[in-house]
């Protein structure tokens, strides 16, 4: 049996990072989970600033019982989402994916794929539901299966 005694979740502090927090929270309940909260900045310069937005982001989004640990690290955020799944022994990370394609996708690179990539535990990458549901809408399901 799978036990995830601690998930991680990114967040970039965007709303699209809301739709990873809604599957580790899913899980934390479900398994009774530790659940940590990581957001990147830049430089260590920015680690107070990170602190403060976090905090922001965390009040006026997610739910005040849910309980959490928020934590900012500074660096590349693969490696450091990395290095910090390993130093705390997490289960699950919990990632959004802004979805982009192209040629915006083959110079920006993407975290969660080279999270995906680098890490030695399973990743769980969510697509906002904006995204869901502008790629695979309900019409379409049912056109395709037949049931219209």
């Amino acid at each position: 049996m799978v036990y995830l005694k601690n998930i991680l979740v990114t967040t970039d502090l965007s709303r699209h990072s809301l739709a990873a927090m809604e599957y580790a929270a899913s899980f934390g309940l479900l398994y009774a989970s530790k659940l940590f909260l990581l957001h990147i900045v830049d430089s260590e310069k920015d680690l107070g600033a990170g602190k403060k937005a976090t905090a922001e982001f965390v009040q006026q989004h997610l739910n005040p019982d849910l309980k959490l640990t928020r934590v900012i690290r500074s660096g590349p955020p693969a490696e450091q989402i990395k290095r910090f799944a390993e130093e705390v022994g997490i289960d699950l990370i919990v990632m959004a994916t802004h979805g982009r394609t192209g040629f915006h996708h083959i110079v920006m690179g993407s975290v969660a794929e080279k999270v995906v990539r680098l890490s030695g535990v399973p990743v769980l990458t969510v697509k906002p539901r904006p995204l869901r549901e502008s790629i695979l809408r309900d019409e379409d399901v049912e056109t395709e299966l037949h049931l219209r």
